[in-house]
This record gives C-alpha cells, sequence and structure tokens, in this order.
C-alpha cells in the first residue's frame, strides 16, 4: 500500500492543471494517481475522523502496486480541493508537511471557460450572460455543497475566480515554503523553465526532460465577450488587487 501522498495540485480549475499533471508523471522518480482527479477529500463519504491510514488505503487503488521507482514521491491533481473551505484544513491534518501547487489563470478566461464546458456538458443551459447573473442566487441555494450536481461544482464562474480568498486560507494551513504558485501561461510560454521549477520544489532531479505535448485543447476563449470581459475586469479588479500582495515577488501575471 502507498504510503502518504507527498504532495498535490490544488487548484483551480480551467487552469492547465491536466497538462501540469501529465508533465510532472513523466518524471521517473514521481508517480501521480491514475485519473487524475480523485476528489477523495471532497467525497460524500469522506470524513475527517479518517487517519492517515484509513485516507492511505482508499487512495491505494490510484497508484501502481509495484512503484515505478523505489522510493517515488506520491501525488494527486483535484482543482476542487483548494476551492472548498473544508478541504484544505483536512489536507494539513492528512499531512502537514504536504506540499502543495496552484495553477492561476485570468479569472475572466476561466469563468468563460469554465461556462463553456458546462454548456458542453450539458449542465450549463443559461446564456453566459444569464448564467453570470443568477451565479450568486445559485450559489445560495447550494450553499457550500460540493456534491455531484451542485451550484458549488458547476456554476461558480466568477466565485473561483476569487483567489485571494482561496490563497489566504491555504496559507493559513501551510507554510509558504510548502507552496508553489504558477501562472498557467507559463507552462505554454516557458516551458522547460516551469518544469525544472517544479521539480526543484518537489525535490527531484530538475533537469529531467518533459516533452510539452498538448494534453488537452479546450475551446479558446479569446476574442469573444469583449465587452462583457470589459465589465468582468471591472469586477475582479479589487480581487485582484488584493491578490498581489499574496504573489511571489518578481513574478509576472500579466492579467493582474
Amino acid at each position: 500500500m502507498p504510503g502518504t501522498l507527498d504532495f498535490m495540485i490544488i487548484g483551480v480549475q480551467k487552469a492547465g492543471t491536466t497538462a501540469l499533471s501529465s508533465f510532472i508523471d513523466q518524471h521517473p522518480d514521481i508517480e501521480m494517481a491514475r485519473g487524475k482527479e480523485v476528489h477523495l477529500f471532497g467525497w460524500p463519504s469522506y470524513s475527517p475522523s479518517w487517519t492517515s491510514v484509513d485516507i492511505n488505503k482508499r487512495y491505494a487503488p490510484y497508484f501502481e502496486s509495484e512503484p515505478k521507482a523505489e522510493l517515488p514521491l506520491r501525488g494527486e491533481a483535484t482543482p476542487l480541493y483548494l476551492y472548498a473551505p473544508t478541504i484544505v484544513p483536512e489536507l494539513a491534518r492528512y499531512n502537514p508537511k504536504l506540499k502543495v501547487i496552484v495553477s492561476l489563470r485570468d479569472p475572466v478566461d476561466r469563468a468563460i471557460s469554465q461556462y463553456e464546458m458546462e454548456l458542453s456538458r450539458g449542465f450549463e443551459s443559461r446564456g453566459l450572460v444569464a448564467a453570470l447573473l443568477l451565479e450568486s442566487w445559485r450559489l445560495a441555494r447550494s450553499g457550500w455543497s460540493i456534491l455531484p450536481g451542485s451550484a458549488r461544482l458547476l456554476h461558480s464562474y466568477l466565485d473561483r475566480g476569487k483567489y485571494v480568498v482561496q490563497l489566504a486560507r491555504l496559507r493559513t494551513h501551510f507554510p509558504q515554503q510548502q507552496i508553489l504558485i504558477l501562472d498557467n501561461s507559463e507552462l505554454h510560454n516557458d516551458h522547460d523553465a516551469v518544469m525544472a521549477r517544479v521539480f526543484e520544489f518537489l525535490g527531484v532531479d530538475k533537469t529531467h526532460p518533459v516533452a510539452a505535448e498538448q494534453v488537452f485543447r479546450g475551446e479558446s476563449t479569446v476574442g469573444k465577450h469583449r465587452v462583457l470581459r470589459r465589465l468582468l475586469r471591472c469586477y475582479f479588479y479589487w480581487h485582484n488587487r488584493k491578490l498581489r500582495r499574496l504573489l511571489p515577488s518578481g513574478s509576472r501575471w500579466f492579467w493582474l
């Protein structure tokens, strides 16, 4: 049975976490959970009474019985973990030394991308503007339920983009040296350097080459909804100003 997980990619949805997980899994000293998003800490059956041993038993089916390295690092990627306020404290309880990786994306692009995903999956029937206007009402009705089909999972287009709230909560449970924050555009524009930084953060050979194949091609939102985008940039303005204080110094975030 695999031991306690060493790291997790915990956010954010529609910010390249699938690609990042695939790239990390190419390292010979790292094993990622099969299926990418385990959602174990968001399972309806999850209980805070579970010990680390209990949790590891439930993680076991997602890993190879024979590890690909003698002592590999093990990790998983579930973007919901950063967003749901009850989960981050549970991650810290599970493994206080856990390293967490967060990939951020322009919250305007992220919101529109999530909307288009839910529309294509049949979980959204409203137009984009109507869906955004209805969001606060839908979330209020849902509360903080993260059960399948809940508004928090499917219709949190704007709320998930309030990164400052989520990162501030994360920092109350994990020290800075255990948190790595990336801009998802870096994976495209400076792939090798970003992966070297990720591997260095995880404590493995940072020179291992990683193929930069495109893991998933989502529908681009560039050039769409120009007027709405301006309004959404105003909506996120103060959230993003506060966010700057929580991001690594020296990093460049074109959307801030």
